[in-house]
């Protein structure tokens, strides 16, 4: 049986499943089909990737096809497509056609965490010898020829950072740089040495730098490749790989008549894999991806919403918006919205909308082509749609017009005079006017360009569609599996955490006690669902040495103590950097203080590895026992009861986590009517944004006075927000409406514009207010686990609130103790507030400093005046106001607190002079 037989008897089979009471018009497609694949004798190539997907399959790894592939019964009926081409009417000369020279592309996707396995069964079915990746050159871009260019003249980094800094992010080179960017032109004109650096740097442009492996190509053939390409070891990574490179790129590979393929790793596949998984192991549901209803009602109202951040396709800014508008309420809404989200199409999206809801009349080139494109309102976005006019309006046979497609793309005059006669010619012959033969070629011309695929669209639909109904109907398990899809992103990552915050699902600490190796669902006092950070998300820890901790952990129970876990397997692997990774993001918070952990790091490190080496060496444990069996009772590790303030541990959660969970006032706004649609995070804020009239809310850090040349006052002041910082400009205008409102520590909700400085997107104000809101709800952070009390001391049970130390900041910070288990602990100062309570302090207190010549004086009266002030331990917070050639800056001191009283005012103003310090009763945030 030859293969274009054993093609047919599979697809047979095949057709029988996914057409099981088939049309006439089914059938002729199929047989159709058939004999285009036979004529340009590619059964092959379909049998071969027919193969691999069956592999696939068998394995439940999740796949999709990309591109034109999906517009074909036979593909189909192989099962390597999902999508019905008939139900969508997809043009299957878009794929493959009589008239088409070279092979197609039946471009995959798989989920990339599976990709390696598809890769490997290739070679192990076809053999090391005959498959390859395909190698493609880096070349040189604008930037980094500046970079090359300024090492070798000898240049400081920071003079050419400067350089590229004024580089525009959309300038296809340094030549369209120099006509669109006034200050690089300026420099150019001016500077002999910018001018010596950007011209050398031109002359570098595009030359290759480096080669690399292509993101997907995979090169197969049936004879060893050494016969027909040159092949070389991949550029980097393992030496005993068993995937060889091609020396030649991927056109030169496709010109051979090689048989190139794209194995494409896709990150929502994997993400729609663990979540299928999540809710199968959490509520014991399995769930097929092929079998969900494609009309599902909440599924379309969160897309309806425009709450599609991390919704496959959907999450940019831009897109949120418009979805929103358009409102879908089926598939081909979604996919006619992917396709016209791209320049070019998107100047049709508001008319697309507006005729979907009735608010603008659906008007047609000509009546004969209502009926191929009255899905799209009378609006050409698809290539098939292209096509098809050609085909009915001219008599174009499908395969020709797809070449007259592909020639319109490349906007050949030539070419293009030609096909217009052909056209008219066409049209004429068939009855129509010449005058409006015209009108449709020239109508028709530029949408060939831009339209879109409407097979790939379809196909990403689906999944867009997918990603929908999980978040939906299962957010807590899809956050999870899209947390743990990117967490080697960090902006991503934190993205996907303020998006927790808005749905209202808690993201709790690391817990060594609780935690996996990454996030996993977990569940508060009241069994509320929500997200535990895993221990390998912490920067600077690794999956590698967690895991130990994690399997000893759920082999033999909970971790006791500190010393408890010191003795166990899980330690041994940790260094000191780790463990102090692990212990400032709160890992092990359920066993003891963080600050007091930090001060015994040392021991615990020389600890755990003493414990490791005797347990190695059959030896007692230093704690009783055998085989590093730790006696509970024994007196272990002396851990101190010290505590860090509640700012230090949001600096280092905001450090090792990418956002503080324990104190961060803005992560329970997120999720309240409060916010009242206000952006509260950095990544909310895109370059689409320009010049566009935003509400934000977010946390003034530090608040910086200029002058312009007229002498007026303005302000640039940083303003926290989830994720990050943002900088807001209030001009003069503005700042006399809101000057009072600027004060560190305050939330602030602004109105004003986006504006970008380069990379970077800023707010200029317009006016502003500081933020009302119920303190006691709003403030609540998600509820962490109870904390864990042990026999030994070295957990730690929180009284009431924490007991006031004088601690020993030295000018620097300063350290809340905590009381014991009994409530007992080193209570306040004579004279001072009242210990921090449940409810603390609701005052601000000021400092004000006039910088003078003597920089180090004032370094050296700065220290003296926080030293004295931690001599009155409290809650007060305490802001600085430096005073600098005729400048203002203000300055959140979030690791010094104090409480204020007459004796420390009196001996501040002895150092700094009368009317130095003051206190406002006021209740100052900080992230």
């Amino acid at each position: 049986m030859d293969a274009d037989e054993y093609l047919a008897q599979v697809c047979e089979a095949g057709f029988r499943h996914r057409y099981p009471d088939a049309t006439p018009e089914a059938v002729e497609r199929l047989r159709y089909e058939l004999e285009v694949i036979r004529y340009t004798r590619f059964a092959n190539y379909f049998l071969v990737v027919w193969d691999i997907i069956k592999f696939v399959r068998e394995r439940n790894i999740l796949f999709g096809v990309r591109g034109s592939a999906a517009a074909s019964v036979v593909l189909y009926c192989l099962g390597i497509t999902d999508v019905d081409p008939l139900e969508y009417r997809l043009v299957f000369e878009r794929f493959l056609n009589m008239e088409r020279k070279e092979m197609p592309d039946i471009d995959m996707d798989f989920q990339d965490d599976r990709r390696d396995e598809v890769l490997h069964y290739v070679i192990d079915k076809y053999g090391n010898d005959r498959v390859a990746q395909i190698i493609t050159f880096g070349t040189l871009g604008a930037r980094a020829a500046l970079r090359d260019v300024g090492r070798a003249l000898g240049m400081s980094y920071g003079d050419v950072d400067r350089i590229v800094q004024m580089l525009p992010a959309k300038a296809s080179n340094l030549a369209h740089a120099l006509e669109v960017s006034p200050d690089l032109k300026s420099s150019y004109d001016t500077n002999e040495t910018v001018r010596n650096l950007v011209d050398n740097a031109q002359g570098l442009e595009g030359l290759v730098h480096h080669v690399s492996t292509h993101a997907a190509g995979v090169l197969i053939a049936d004879e060893p490749l050494t016969e027909t390409v040159p092949l070389q070891r991949p550029a980097r990574g393992d030496e005993s790989s068993p995937v060889l490179m091609t020396q030649f790129s991927m056109d030169p590979v496709a010109h051979l008549g090689l048989l190139k393929m794209d194995f494409l790793g896709l990150t929502s596949l994997t993400i729609l894999d663990q979540a299928v998984k999540l809710v199968r192991e959490s509520r014991g549901i399995s769930i097929d991806l092929q079998r969900l209803p494609l009309d599902d009602g909440p599924a379309f109202e969160l897309l309806s919403s425009g709450n599609t951040t991390d919704v496959f396709q959907l999450e940019s800014a831009g897109m949120q918006r418009y979805i929103e508008k358009l409102k879908p309420s089926n598939i081909g809404d979604i996919a006619a919205m992917i396709a016209l989200y791209r320049p070019g199409p998107m100047e049709n999206i508001d008319r697309f909308i507006d005729a979907k809801h009735g608010r603008a009349e659906v008007t047609y080139p000509h009546p004969s082509l209502k009926e191929l494109l009255d899905e799209t309102y009378g609006i050409i976005v698809y290539q098939d749609q292209v096509l098809l006019i050609l085909q009915q309006f001219a008599g174009y046979s499908l395969g020709a017009a797809d070449i007259v497609r592909k020639a319109m793309g490349k906007k050949i005059a030539s070419l293009m005079a030609e096909e217009r006669e052909n056209f008219v010619s066409g049209a004429t012959g068939k009855g129509f006017d010449r005058g409006l033969a015209v009108e449709i070629f020239d109508l028709i011309e530029p949408f060939a360009g831009y339209a879109f695929n409407k097979a790939h669209s379809v196909s990403y639909a689906l999944i867009s569609y997918w990603t929908g109904y999980f978040k939906a109907h299962y957010p807590v398990e899809y956050m999870a599996a899209v947390l743990n899809a990117r967490l080697d992103n960090a902006e991503r990552t934190i993205s996907s955490i303020n998006e927790c915050f808005r749905l209202g699902i808690p993201i709790w600490l690391p817990d060594v006690n609780r935690s996996g190796e990454f996030f996993t669902i977990d569940h508060d006092a009241e069994g509320k669902p929500g997200l535990r950070y895993g221990l390998a998300a912490i920067k600077t820890v690794g999956e590698g040495a967690v895991k130990p901790v994690v399997e000893e952990r759920r082999e033999n129970g909970p971790y006791q103590s500190i010393d408890d876990f010191c003795t166990r397997d899980g330690a041994s692997n940790l260094n000191r950097r780790t463990l102090e990774s692990m212990v400032k993001a709160g890992a092990f918070e359920s066993l003891a203080p963080r600050g007091a952990m930090l001060t015994a790091l040392d021991r615990i490190v020389a600890t755990a590895q003493r414990e490791a080496q005797m347990r190695n060496s059959g030896q007692s444990s230093l704690f009783g026992g055998e085989g590093g069996s730790a006696a509970r009772n024994e007196p272990g590790i002396a851990l101190g009861t010290s505590e860090a303030s509640p700012e230090e541990k949001a600096g280092w959660e905001r450090e090792l986590l990418g956002v503080a969970l324990s104190h961060n006032p803005l992560m329970a706004l997120s999720s309240s009517r409060e916010a009242d649609g206000a952006i509260m995070a950095v990544d909310q804020i895109g370059e689409e944004m320009q010049g566009q009239a935003v509400t934000a809310l977010g946390i003034v850090s530090t608040v910086t006075e200029r002058a312009r040349r007229d002498g007026q006052r303005f302000l640039i002041v940083t303003m926290e927000m989830l994720g990050g910082q943002v900088e807001v400009i209030i001009w003069p205008e503005s700042l006399q409406r809101t000057e009072g409102v600027w004060q560190p520590g305050r939330i602030v909700r602004l109105t004003g514009k986006v504006r970008l400085r380069g990379d970077q997107a800023e707010l200029v104000c317009d006016d502003a207010e500081e933020f009302a809101q119920d303190r006691p709800s709003a403030l609540a952070a998600p509820s962490q686990q109870p904390s864990r009390s042990n026999g030994n001391g070295n957990g730690h049970a929180k009284a009431n609130g924490y007991a006031n130390g004088n601690g020993n900041g030295q000018g620097r910070s300063y350290v809340h103790t905590a009381a014991d288990g009994n409530g007992s602990g080193p209570g306040p100062a004579a004279g001072g507030p009242e210990a921090y309570g449940s409810n603390g302090s609701n005052r601000l207190v000021r400092l004000v400093v006039t910088e003078d010549e003597q920089r180090r004086h004032d370094a050296n009266t700065l220290r003296e005046v926080i030293g004295v002030m931690l001599e009155y331990p409290g809650r007060d917070r305490v802001n600085l106001e430096i005073r600098t050639e005729g400048r203002r800056v203000l300055m959140e001191m979030p690791v010094v607190s104090t409480g204020y009283c007459e004796d420390l005012r009196l001996r501040v103003e002895d150092i700094l002079g009368p009317d130095t310090i003051s206190v406002s009763h006021e209740m100052p945030l900080g992230v």
